[in-house]
């Protein structure tokens, strides 16, 4: 009878023990999720497999009720990423994007993502940091969207020329160092366009300087729509400018200057009425540095404009 009864102890000391530690687990978890709805910033508890919670300000920013309505519609929370320079994306490491972030010594990824909400995009930087109990880890996406914002602003100052918009000198010299590496490399192909508009000191003489920069304006324009996504254009200084043509032969750019050369002189500039441009045209060769490079390429353009100005001529 005493053994029956110190069993029945046992057992009824086993249970309690396993009610108490899912009534304190429970008010832990319960604890922990109202904990995270209280924060501003996105919060979600992740356990390698899918997501286990969703704060109350990621399920309105993402336009779901519940964490399990989220999991039905998307199998990876990666599959929200979009694509963007310096972001991580569904494609960048897939589903071992959670993996990469553990290792990560920074200990956060920067992601781009839509809020169905408003209708806009937002950047966050991920934070991560391992729960206490269970295998759980908490990931935290901190708003960087006004700092993006800035660091984009301050990217194009530096970058683009003030008055068209297009590529400064520096950042076209940054491209084509880049070009002609991976040209001598690689092997790959592409060619430089020098153009410069005719006859423009008689455009600032005779309409003066604010005419001539919206001249400027509206040739970078026109020229800009007229190109590849690929190609590079750049104010090279003054009222010369100069293209890169990725991937093309000297045949190529060549027709792809008398192209524009054409456009340009068959369009009509507010104020002006009609401009021309002249354009010197040449291809990488083996070997070529950025100098040589452009003192083939400014030959042809002083020929151009030698021989009579709105013509290409190429080297």
């Amino acid at each position: 009878m005493e053994l029956y009864y110190i069993l029945f102890l046992f057992i009824a000391t086993i249970v309690f023990w396993i009610f108490v530690e899912g009534y304190y687990a429970k008010r832990y978890s319960d604890f922990i999720k109202s904990f995270l709805n209280a924060n501003t910033n996105i919060t979600i508890l992740y356990d390698y497999n899918k997501i286990t919670f969703i704060n109350s300000i990621g399920l309105e920013f993402f336009s779901y009720t519940s964490v399990d309505e989220f999991n039905k519609n998307h199998a990876d929370l990666s599959q929200l990423f979009l694509p963007e320079e310096n972001c991580i994306d569904k494609h960048t490491y897939g589903k071992k994007w959670f993996d990469v972030l553990k290792e990560n010594n920074s200990k956060y990824l920067k992601v781009k993502l839509f809020s169905k909400r408003n209708k806009m995009n937002y950047y966050f930087n991920i934070n991560m940091s391992k729960m206490k109990k269970n295998n759980q880890y908490l990931l935290t996406f901190n708003d960087i969207t006004k700092l993006e914002s800035e660091r984009v602003t301050i990217v194009k100052q530096a970058e683009n020329d003030t008055l068209t918009n297009v590529y400064n000198r520096v950042k076209f010299n940054e491209v084509l160092n880049d070009m002609i590496y991976r040209a001598n490399r690689y092997y790959s192909q592409f060619s430089i366009i020098l153009l410069d508009i005719d006859h423009f000191k008689a455009i600032n003489d005779e309409y003066g300087h604010n005419i001539g920069d919206k001249v400027l304006i509206e040739l970078s324009r026109l020229i800009n729509m007229s190109l590849r996504d690929s190609d590079v254009f750049a104010r090279w200084g003054g009222e010369e400018f100069v293209i890169i043509a990725e991937s093309t032969n000297l045949r190529e750019v060549s027709l792809l200057a008398g192209r524009l050369r054409k456009i340009v002189s068959e369009f009509s500039f507010k104020d002006v009425g009609k401009v021309t441009c002249s354009f010197g045209v040449t291809e990488f060769k083996k070997g070529d540095t950025q100098a040589l490079l452009f003192e083939r390429v400014d030959k042809a353009l002083y020929e151009a404009k030698h021989n009579g100005r709105n013509q290409v001529v190429e080297k």
